[in-house]
C-alpha cells in the first residue's frame, strides 16, 4: 500500500465525511455554511472551527472538501504565516481561478498559533484577505480564548468542535485493527480509549505504539491529557520513561514545540547520558532529528514530523542505557535564545523601515536615515510621542521604544 510507511493517524486519515466520528451536527452545519457559497456569499465570509486537539477538525475540513469534489488548498501552523505571506499567498489563492475551474476551499490550520515577531501583522492580512477572498475560507483554532481570536470572529461563523465519545473513539480503533489485521486485548484497547479523554488522533498513537511494541495484552499505564508538560518537566518525564512508548507520551503532552525540544535536549542530554556510548548514541539520534527538520523545512513534508518525535523519544530518551536516572537542573539553551533575540531585534527594525519606506514613498536604505533616526530622537525628548508613532506606523510599541531608550 502506497500509505503503509505513514503514521497511523495520517494513514487512517478519514476521505469522507462518513467515515468520521462525533460532532455531527457541528459537521452538518459547517458543510451548509460552505455549500452556501455557490449560491451566494453569506454575511459571514469565513468560518472558524474551533475545539481541542484531535478531534478531526482538520480531518472534517479535507473530508469534506472530497465530497464535495473542491479543491483544498492548506496553510497549516508550520507555514511562515506573517503579514507578506499571507497577502500574497493566501490572497492569491483565495481570489484566483483554479485551473481546472472547480471551487476552491482554503483552510489556515491553527489561526491562534499566531504569535511573536515572525507573524505580526498575521491577522490584520486575514482580515483583508477574508474582504476580497471569492472562495470559503475555514481557519482552524485550539484555544477559544486566545486573544489573537477576538477581530476574526467578528468576521467568521464560528463552529464548535466537543471531544469524541468513547464508544466512538472504541469504534475507530477496532476499524484500525481489523484494518492492519492486528489484534490487541479488551483491557489495552479500554485503557487507550479512556486514556485519550476523547482525543481521537492520541488514542490512535497510542494503539499503533502498543502494537509496534509486540504487548498485545498488557495493560497499559493511564495518562492524563488534560494539562501540559512546561520544558523542564518535559525532561524529567522524558528521561525517567522507563520505555519508548511512555518517552513518546511524554513528548506528546509537551508545551514545547520540536524546534525547543532539539535546542533543550542540546543543551541538557549529557546530564542523563553521562557514559561514552550513551552520549555517542543519544547526539546520533538527536542529529537525525535535526536532519529530518531541515528537509521537513526544505520540502514541506510535514508528514515526517512523526519520525522527528521518535527520534527524540525512542532515540534520544531511550539511549539511556547505563546512567541512573537522577534529578538535576536544567539549563535554558543559551545561544539558540541570542541568535533569537539578535533575530527579532532585525525583524522589528525591518518592519519599521518597511512601514515607513511605504508611507513616505522614499526607499529602505534611505528612510533609515531620513527618518527612523529622527523619530528615534524626538522619543528621547519626549517619549509620551511614542503611542502616536506606533500607531501611525502600524508596528508594536517595543518596536520604537527598544532604540530610543538606549
Amino acid at each position: 500500500m502506497i500509505n503503509e510507511g505513514l503514521p497511523w493517524p495520517e494513514k487512517h486519515r478519514p476521505k469522507k465525511l462518513e467515515q468520521l466520528v462525533g460532532n455531527q451536527e457541528t459537521i452538518r452545519a459547517l458543510k451548509s455554511w460552505v455549500v452556501s457559497w455557490i449560491s451566494k456569499i453569506p454575511s459571514k465570509r469565513a468560518a472558524l472551527v474551533i475545539g481541542p486537539p484531535g478531534i478531526g477538525k482538520t480531518a472534517s475540513i479535507g473530508a469534506m472538501a472530497n465530497d464535495l469534489d473542491m479543491e483544498l488548498v492548506e496553510f497549516n501552523s508550520s507555514d511562515k504565516r506573517n503579514r507578506d505571506s499571507i497577502e500574497t499567498l493566501v490572497w492569491r489563492s483565495a481570489t484566483q481561478q483554479t485551473l481546472d475551474g472547480r471551487p476552491r476551499l482554503i483552510l489556515l490550520d491553527e489561526v491562534d498559533g499566531l504569535s511573536g515577531t515572525s507573524d505580526r501583522g498575521g491577522v490584520g492580512a486575514i482580515l483583508k484577505v477574508v474582504k476580497d477572498s471569492v472562495y470559503p475560507i475555514v481557519m482552524t483554532a485550539n484555544d477559544p480564548n486566545s486573544p489573537r481570536l477576538k477581530d476574526l470572529m467578528k468576521v467568521c461563523q464560528v463552529f464548535t468542535f466537543g471531544h469524541i465519545e468513547n464508544n466512538d473513539v472504541e469504534k475507530i480503533l477496532k476499524q484500525i485493527l481489523l484494518e492492519n489485521n492486528v489484534e490487541v486485548s479488551s483491557e489495552v484497547l479500554d485503557e487507550i480509549v479512556e486514556g485519550a479523554g476523547g482525543d481521537l488522533r492520541a488514542a490512535i498513537s497510542d494503539l499503533e505504539s502498543q502494537v509496534r511494541s509486540g504487548l498485545t495484552s498488557l495493560v497499559v499505564e493511564s495518562v492524563v491529557r488534560d494539562s501540559k508538560r512546561g520544558d523542564e518537566e518535559t525532561l524529567r518525564h522524558l528521561f525517567a520513561s522507563a520505555d519508548s512508548k511512555m518517552a513518546r507520551r511524554v513528548l506528546s503532552e509537551s508545551e514545547l514545540n520540536h524546534d525547543s525540544l532539539v535546542l533543550w535536549l542540546e543543551e541538557n542530554l549529557h546530564l542523563h547520558l553521562m557514559t561514552p556510548k550513551e552520549l555517542d548514541n543519544g547526539f546520533e539520534q538527536l542529529s537525525l532529528a535535526d536532519l529530518t527538520l531541515g528537509r521537513i523545512m526544505i520540502n514541506q513534508n510535514w508528514k515526517l514530523l512523526a519520525y522527528v518525535y521518535d527520534f527524540l523519544s525512542m532515540g534520544v530518551a531511550m539511549s539511556r542505557s547505563e546512567t541512573p536516572f537522577r534529578r538535576v537542573k536544567y539549563s535554558q539553551p543559551t545561544w539558540p535564545l541570542l541568535v533569537w533575540q539578535g533575530d527579532r531585534k532585525r525583524d522589528k527594525q525591518s518592519e519599521i523601515l518597511a512601514s515607513l519606506s511605504k508611507l513616505t514613498g522614499v526607499s529602505k536604505k534611505r528612510v533609515r536615515k531620513t527618518h527612523l533616526d529622527i523619530i528615534h530622537e524626538i522619543l528621547k525628548i519626549n517619549h509620551q510621542y511614542l503611542t502616536d508613532f506606533a500607531n501611525w506606523l502600524n508596528v508594536d510599541k517595543s518596536s520604537l521604544n527598544q532604540k530610543s531608550n538606549r
